[in-house]
């Protein structure tokens, strides 16, 4: 393996080159997508000082982090913008990890847990301080380390767990029940995330026209069009959450007035941006019956988890849904907030709402598959006694 950081200096440098590394990826990123919304916009007034401003507030707003700007607060569901930072962290660190477990290094654990911890506490302290580069009273402190912080953790896990070894560490002394329960919570989120993104497709597929003329009123150049198709890739993994919360019956918040849900759809003032065009102006009677859907994930939870114990049959089968649900509200919490006051002040779903809805369809399709097993097992015991009462 060629010679690397860790093994020419320490665990330390390593981590900070994590960090600089992943900064200079989702910088340029926002740098992109800032200056292209720009050009978008035809400024050319400002000057180089608040363009500079501009593009801080562009890449913490990015991050996560709710920025207040003239009595406006933005809180951008810019749910692709913190997978991309997530993927970078991983990326970076997984390298220096990688350079860690080489066979010439001892205590490979214990130092790739030191690259990833000092590129966790480097990176939400470089966050912290890019904000003294604007103005501090436009952030909130804990608001600002909130969403870096959730998002440096779950960097750890994967980097850690998945390139330094410590998933043995953590799982092996865990009962194969737990095991296999995270493995039924990993695969059940994929499940539902990949069965939002075929809905959003569909519904594009749909409405492409109605996205092409919005897209011809904007300049309808081809810098207007890199300009959108940019921007929305930071934007497409929010509604695949959507899409989910929507197949609950969970009310989806586009907007103070508009929003939409399986029973109606109220669109109003929604921004003049192409992906907004994919939402239906109408719904037919039966999309309401769309709820089978998170229904019959809960039947197939419960047959994932089938054990000839009743009881923990129906405990496996909960701790599962219950994983799942919580993976949705957090990715929900994730990707929604707001784009100003007024009529842009809501966007996205409510977490606790669509962790309740989906306890509750989830639970409805488990309890209805394990009680009709039981109901069977029931009455093929009652047979075999009549059965066997007959024979004597």
């Amino acid at each position: 393996m060629p010679d690397s950081p860790v093994q020419r200096h320490s665990f330390f440098v390593a981590g900070l080159l994590v960090t600089f590394w992943t900064f200079l990826i989702t910088f340029g990123f926002s740098v992109a997508i800032i200056f292209s919304t720009w050009i978008l916009a035809g400024d050319s007034q400002t000057s180089i000082g608040q363009a500079f401003k501009v593009v801080i507030w562009g890449y913490l707003a990015m991050q996560g982090v709710p920025l207040k700007i003239s009595d406006i607060t933005l809180n951008l569901p810019f749910l692709g913008f913190i997978f991309i930072t997530l993927v970078s962290l991983y990326r970076s660190s997984r390298w220096a990890i990688r350079s860690a477990l080489h066979e010439e290094m001892k205590k490979s654990t214990l130092i790739s847990l030191g690259v990833v911890s000092v590129a966790s506490i480097t990176y939400v302290g470089e966050i912290a301080l890019l904000r003294y580069f604007v103005d501090p009273v436009n952030i909130n402190w804990l608001e600002a380390m909130t969403k870096p912080a959730i998002m440096v953790i779950f960097m750890s896990i994967l980097a850690v767990g998945a390139v330094g070894g410590t998933w043995s560490l953590i799982f092996d002394d865990l009962d194969d029940v737990v095991k296999r329960i995270l493995k039924l919570i990993f695969r059940f989120s994929l499940l539902t995330i990949s069965i939002s993104t075929l809905f959003i497709l569909v519904s594009i597929g749909m409405n492409y026209s109605n996205m092409f003329l919005v897209q011809n009123s904007l300049l309808g150049g081809i810098f207007a069009t890199v300009a959108v198709i940019i921007t929305g890739i930071g934007w497409l993994p929010n509604f695949f959450i959507w899409a989910w919360a929507w197949l609950n019956g969970v009310t989806v918040f586009l907007g103070v007035q508009s929003s939409i849900s399986l029973t109606e759809v109220n669109v109003t003032n929604l921004p003049a941006w192409p992906w907004f065009a994919a939402f239906p102006t109408s719904l037919p009677t039966w999309s309401r019956l769309l709820v089978i859907v998170p229904i019959f994930i809960g039947v197939l939870m419960a047959m994932a988890t089938r054990n000839l114990n009743t009881g923990i049959w129906f405990i496996q089968a909960l701790f599962t849904a219950l994983g799942v649900a919580s993976v949705q509200a957090f990715l929900s919490y994730l990707s929604s907030g707001s784009l100003g006051t007024n009529l842009l002040s809501n966007f996205g779903v409510s977490p606790q709402e669509l962790f309740q809805k989906n306890m509750i369809w989830f639970l409805v399709g488990e309890v209805g598959l394990i009680l009709l097993i039981i109901l069977f097992r029931y009455s093929q015991n009652r047979k075999n006694q009549v059965a066997d009462m007959e024979a004597d």
